[in-house]
């Protein structure tokens, strides 16, 4: 954890984590907790669709870039699957509800139930990508596992879907559909997790000509891809910044 708690709360922490993961085999499994202030800056990522290694923990950009204040774990293995998780700690806060970005409410009795939510739903995620567990389960599949799944060990949270307002009709998303031959992107959207493409423009320059690894299949209407480069880190890159190989 980051910063260091104290022992009591850090105790408290492990065997929280702990509780939420028996019974899965979390031996390729490093987890990591930063607390930083911010009541609505709690979150959770997995990275688990391809191993971690030392070198590639840090991220310079992003919504994790605040793993440059703290550096890199003196004891990690050679490589790993991540779950990186950010909560506030504040107990002051509590009990508290929340939406989540996947149209669910939740709300939480202590800090304890909070993380034991958070943890467990990317729990799932690395059941799902790495265990071969959760068939075709998605983000709102994932809250319903944790929630069933951390209520179960007696925490206590309460959750429920909320109603998902129809989209708006999209034109864009109706010529991609049915007149596919007008999609400047669609030799991208036609491909398959695990495809490579090579990075044509970076404003950083950081990974321009390098090759990534494409991570889901396109949405009908998005201009962006979900990559993995080199360095183990995941992006939402711009279609218009990658080409086939």
């Amino acid at each position: 954890m980051f910063p260091t708690p104290s022992p009591s709360a850090a105790t408290a922490v492990h065997r929280t984590v702990a509780s939420v993961a028996e019974g899965t085999d979390t031996r390729d499994l490093v987890v990591v907790l930063y607390l930083v202030p911010g009541k609505l800056q709690c979150r959770g990522t997995a990275y688990v669709h391809h191993w971690m290694q030392p070198d590639s923990f840090l991220t310079c950009r992003g919504k994790w870039k605040l793993t440059r204040r703290y550096g890199v774990p003196p004891d990690l293995p050679e490589r790993f699957k991540l779950i990186r998780m950010r909560m506030d700690g504040n107990i002051r806060f509590f009990p508290k509800t929340e939406r989540d970005g996947y149209h669910w409410e939740f709300r939480y009795g202590s800090f304890l139930d909070q993380l034991a939510l958070l943890f467990a739903h990317e729990l799932h995620h690395f059941r799902r990508h790495h265990l071969d567990l959760h068939p075709r389960g998605g983000e709102r599949s994932a809250n319903r596992w944790a929630l069933q799944h951390v209520q179960a060990l007696g925490f206590r949270v309460e959750g429920k879907p909320l109603p998902i307002r129809q989209k708006r009709f999209s034109s864009r998303g109706f010529l991609i559909k049915h007149f596919p031959h007008l999609d400047p992107y669609g030799d991208l959207r036609s491909l398959r997790p695990g495809s490579r493409l090579t990075v044509s423009r970076d404003p950083r320059k950081q990974y321009l000509g390098q090759t990534v690894v494409l991570v889901r299949a396109a949405r009908t209407n998005s201009k962006r891809l979900v990559v993995q480069t080199d360095d183990g880190k995941v992006w939402r890159w711009p279609m218009a910044w990658l080409k086939t190989n």
